[in-house]
């Protein structure tokens, strides 16, 4: 447990986000007496309830005192920021970096993402690039300005540099994406946040489900008929938890609201020479009307079957992501995923012979009781099956999760070696000739970590990275989903992200559906 002690609340996120990457899973309180709570009822909490440091920040408007105590050897560390607190433009770079190399004094660890601890680091990375700076002053400015490792400012400048390939001929002002969320799943994993229920509980609501949904889908092509349509993606859940009846009513549904059916009229690209844009997604001779790309997580192994498989196919999917977390059987017992690293093979070979050219396959580092030798394993298994792209994940304990509730139980055996894994995911991607297209991170991952996507040539999921770097409007329906609208002022530059967010509860969706709709509005 750890005190922390400010006279304003501005910099409270910095500085427990900044606390979490070194002393990861560590509950941190604001206040002497909710301190002194959990130290006489410690039966009743599930985390550490000794009290292992006290940070006392003190702003002023010419300086910021920062004092952490140790409360086992009484040990104090001290530092001192010039500035004023209020212009946080300007002030809050550095009294991150203060902080962040007072906690590595007392740790005796560096970050590889030095002070950095928001979601998308390579935003920094897009900036610099489009505004003139070189691949070289691009790295250096992280490492500088930062602290950040020389590897990992290399792969921030090398995501967004193929970001930026990938981007370059869109119409993103009038262009936008959709979500649609099935909040449905075979079982639910350990580590799992998301909106998702049992689908064999749940199976009398899923007709109803798909009933709202299809309305929501319906206002929103009606809504959006004057923007193009560039990104599907199905996603949940586990959308391969409906029946091929109902994921092919689905599909149609989308096919005759969006006239899917028509060929594409090009206009979501720049007045470019459509030869000269990269990616299988933007392939000439495929396109439907302005689609780009459709993405279906097929994710679940234990939920693909031959005649889903087809309905997809018959639909125009263009790209499905079959997904492992780990090819290591005790452990998928472990995190509750009921299938084996046998089905996940053969769900992949299934797709391939019903002609799925671009298979993603998501991993996780870190996960319970997994070491290096058993990420190995997992990376020799996808090597064989030599997926299009992979996704790596680095765990992140989320409050909603059932391993947050089980920390004292795993706590000792999750996210060793973390980094180490990244690297050997690295490797591997390099060994079938991916490389790095999309980048962020989570709250609450261990050592202050990544998720990287990776793909071979051609194979990258542009909704990932317009998702990502928050580039175009992405409506998303369904339980759970939350849309983003993207804010520019008259000259075209974006100027603030909006959201608004469906209820969570399938029940809450079917009943709630105007209030939702008119957040939307």
């Amino acid at each position: 447990m750890i005190l922390l002690k400010t006279n304003v609340s501005d910099y409270d996120n910095d500085i427990c986000s900044m606390l979490m990457a070194f002393f990861f899973g560590e509950k941190i309180v604001n206040s002497d007496e909710a301190a002194e709570k959990i130290a006489k009822h410690k039966a009743d909490y599930n985390f550490n309830t000794e009290l292992l440091l006290e940070l006392n920040a003190y702003f002023d408007i010419e300086k910021t005192n920062i004092i952490i105590s140790e409360t086992t050897t009484a040990k104090k560390y001290e530092t001192q920021i010039s500035g004023d607190y209020r212009d946080r433009n300007v002030y809050r770079n550095s009294f991150k970096i203060a902080l962040y190399r007072l906690l590595s004094e007392i740790t005796g660890r560096k970050l590889p993402w030095g002070d950095l601890t928001g979601v998308r680091p390579t935003k920094i990375a897009l900036k610099l690039l489009r505004s003139g700076s070189s691949y070289d002053d691009t790295i250096d400015n992280y490492i500088k300005t930062y602290d950040v490792s020389r590897r990992k400012a290399e792969l921030a400048t090398q995501v967004a540099t193929r970001e930026l390939e990938l981007i370059k001929y869109l119409d993103l002002e009038n262009s936008y994406c959709l979500y649609v969320g099935i909040p449905f799943c075979p079982s639910r994993c350990l580590y799992c946040s998301f909106t998702s229920y049992p689908i064999a509980q749940n199976k009398d609501k899923v007709d109803k489900y798909l009933d709202r949904l299809c309305d929501e889908i319906s206002i929103v092509a009606d809504r959006y008929r004057d923007k193009k349509l560039v990104a599907i993606y199905i996603g949940g859940g586990t959308p391969t938890s409906l029946n091929h009846i109902q994921l092919d009513r689905l599909l149609t549904h989308i096919d005759e609201v969006f006239s899917l059916g028509d060929k594409i009229d090009k206009s979501c690209i720049k007045g470019e020479d459509i030869d000269k844009t990269v990616g299988t997604s933007y392939d000439k001779d495929n396109w439907l009307h302005n689609l780009l790309e459709y993405t279906i997580e097929a994710g679940r192994p234990d939920s693909i079957t031959k005649e889903k498989l087809e309905v997809m196919k018959s639909h125009h999917i263009t790209r499905i992501s079959i997904n492992p977390q780990t090819m290591n059987d005790e452990t998928l017992k472990t995190i509750g995923r009921a299938h084996t690293a046998t089905q996940v093979e053969k769900a992949f070979f299934l797709a391939r012979e019903l002609g799925f050219d671009n298979i993603n396959m998501d991993i996780i580092a870190g996960l319970v009781g997994e070491d290096l030798s058993m990420m190995e394993h997992t990376l020799d298994a996808i090597k064989k099956l030599k997926p299009d792209s992979l996704t790596i994940h680095s765990l992140a304990i989320k409050r909603a999760a059932r391993l947050n509730e089980k920390m004292d139980e795993y706590k000792g055996e999750i996210n060793h070696d973390m980094n180490e894994m990244l690297d050997m995911v690295s490797d591997a991607a390099n060994n079938l000739g991916m490389s790095p297209y999309y980048l962020y991170r989570q709250k609450n991952i261990g050592g202050n970590l990544e998720n990287v996507g990776y793909s071979s040539s051609g194979k990258e999921c542009l909704y990932n990275v317009l998702i990502m770097e928050e580039l175009t409007d992405i409506i998303a329906v369904g339980a759970g989903s939350s849309s983003k609208y993207v804010i520019r002022d008259d000259e075209g530059n974006v100027i603030r992200i909006d959201r608004s967010e469906n209820c969570k509860s399938i029940d809450d969706y079917i009943d709630r559906f105007d209030e939702m709709i008119g957040r939307k509005r």
